[in-house]
């Protein structure tokens, strides 16, 4: 029996809240389609999520058949929800302790979240966008703490460069402490990046991995490919008829059976067309019994 370090996959339990799912769909894998992502939800609330729940933490996604009807490929991208918002401050926030010694943490000020209790997004992740409203590439903070937090009044400078920040449970703002907020004590590397004052970024929960799913709309399927290959049909050599049946017996498909001439050389043609007006006298039980 193996000692140590051992880990363990946990399924996720999410809400609606926590989950976006967007599509796109391409007519055939030669042509773009969709260049961007649509929303396949608009709205839904916690009671319609629940219905697409099949187990602990583990979820059925259903697709409406109003979006879903047309022949061609639907890419699906499952992913933690997230929200845009604007750094207010790159800053500190301090506090006293039992002995009035202040001490204080370094962070980024965003506006208060409606929709967030205060300690809501700790362990969530925040991605960055440049001046041109790029999102940087490959770069991004771990949420380790969030406070909500007032202008301190004992700021000596009006600048917000200055401001600091005390907690306050009835602020406006929430103060957010990152990871990696310190410099590598090996290396010479500068002081790591938090953000900038009005700076954009993109906060999204890291409660499961994001998941790509393609779903190919077909008038086939495995099973009516077999009715034709493998399942139950008859020739009607009199009015030159073929019919398929399904499992039950069902009339499927229906064919006509033409023999012509070739009308500028020797030898016939053997052609076999769908029927737009369906026969249903044709009954596999009574024709296999020679009725």
């Amino acid at each position: 029996m193996a000692t140590g370090i051992y880990g363990s996959v946990k399924l996720a339990n999410v809400t609606f809240d926590d989950v976006d799912i967007l599509f796109a769909f391409a007519k055939d894998r030669e042509t773009i389609g969709d260049v961007q992502m649509q929303p396949l939800y608009n709205s839904i609330t916690n009671n319609e999520f629940r219905k697409l729940i099949g187990a602990d933490g583990v979820y059925k996604l259903r697709l409406p058949a109003t979006t879903f009807n047309k022949l061609g490929f639907y890419t699906i991208l499952v992913k933690p929800k997230s929200f845009q918002t604007e750094i207010i401050n790159c800053s500190f926030v301090v506090t006293n302790d039992a002995n009035g010694l202040q001490i204080s943490k370094k962070g980024i000020v965003i506006p208060k979240l409606n929709f967030q209790t205060t300690g809501a997004l700790t362990g969530y992740q925040i991605e960055y966008f440049d001046n041109n409203g790029v999102k940087v590439k490959n770069f991004h903070r771990i949420i380790t703490s969030t406070e909500l937090v007032s202008v301190s009044t004992n700021n000596s400078n009006s600048q917000a460069s200055s401001t600091t920040y005390v907690i306050d449970p009835n602020g406006n703002n929430l103060f957010l402490t990152l990871t990696p907020d310190e410099i590598s004590l090996i290396s010479n590397a500068s002081a790591p990046n938090l953000g900038n004052s009005g700076q954009k970024i993109l906060i999204s929960n890291t409660f499961f991995d994001p998941r790509m799913i393609e779903v190919e709309m077909v008038d086939q399927t495995v099973k009516t490919l077999s009715y034709g290959l493998f399942g139950n049909s008859t020739i009607d050599l009199e009015q030159g008829i073929l019919s398929q049946f399904d499992d039950n017996n069902n009339l499927y498909k229906q064919y006509n059976l033409l023999t012509r001439k070739k009308q500028f050389s020797n030898g016939n043609v053997d052609i076999k067309e769908e029927r737009t007006g369906i026969n249903l006298n044709q009954d596999f039980l009574g024709l296999s019994q020679g009725q």
